[in-house]
């Protein structure tokens, strides 16, 4: 695997993370690898401007999250629980390579690994991406990363007091599985903090890397739960149609951060 290494991780890291912070696809995509010959290694650059986001970290079976993460990425877990990561951000400005930005939303679920990126705070195998985005989408898979254009994509917060109020996500990509994510949020209060992610993706042409640096990020507080069809492809790896976030369930706020999309 092109500029992976196998490390050791223990779920501590995330738990410890989680306490300071208080139609599916295959993950050898054959449309993905297709377009992946046209990747090269000179990096991509995205950025965000002021975004809210939902992070959502809890257990899965790892007998169920295995097959869909390649053998070469050693999982975060304790054996028989394999970590989940949910994450959609809601942006009020993307700007891709450097155009004209525009409002958007990205969705990622993915599967918590070993630190194959030892800078980041976080490194997570993707299994479903999507974005209602068309300039990061075709970006995504120019360079074979199996995004999908998620154009009904759904992000909405409704206050319903001082400081908080009700969440609702909707995921229904055209292939991966349809999913959404409800309950009630908290706007952050703890002073902001620098975090860095790493999710990778497999391609033809080897590993992608995508790594978001933000300088200043707050963590809010969340209760939120994860719905999805019964029979689907998330059903099957969560081992339900629901699931909620024994680890990390936050409402986050950034103001800026630069995402790196490159083959290490």
């Amino acid at each position: 695997m092109m500029g992976c290494r196998r490390a050791r991780a223990s779920l501590g890291v995330l738990v410890a993370i989680a306490n300071a912070l208080a139609g599916c696809g295959d993950p050898a995509d054959p449309e993905a690898a297709q377009t992946g010959q046209a990747l090269v290694s000179t990096g991509t650059e995205v950025t965000f401007a002021g975004c809210t986001e939902f992070a959502g970290i809890g257990f899965v079976p790892a007998a169920n999250a295995r097959p869909l993460v390649p053998a070469e990425y050693e999982l975060v877990g304790d054996g028989a629980n394999a970590v989940i990561v949910v994450r959609v951000a809601d942006c009020e400005e993307i700007s891709v390579a450097g155009r004209k930005p525009k409002a958007g939303t990205v969705s990622q679920v993915g599967i918590s690994v070993a630190a194959v990126d030892p800078t980041a705070d976080i490194n997570n195998y993707t299994l479903w991406f999507g974005t209602n985005l068309g300039q990061l989408h075709g970006k995504l898979r120019s360079m074979g990363v199996p995004s999908e254009m998620d154009a009904d994509l759904a992000y909405t917060f409704v206050p319903t007091g001082p400081g908080q109020g009700a969440l609702s996500i909707a995921a229904s990509p055209p292939r991966g599985p349809h999913y959404s994510v409800t309950g009630t949020a908290q706007l952050p209060t703890t002073p902001a903090v620098p975090f860095v992610a790493t999710w990778w993706a497999e391609t033809g042409q080897g590993a992608v890397r995508m790594r978001t640096e933000l300088p200043q990020i707050r963590f809010g507080e969340a209760s939120m739960t994860l719905t999805t069809t019964p029979g689907s492809c998330l059903a099957g790896l969560i081992g339900g149609a629901s699931l909620t976030f024994g680890l990390l369930d936050s409402y986050n706020t950034f103001e800026a951060a630069t995402l790196t999309i490159d083959v290490p």
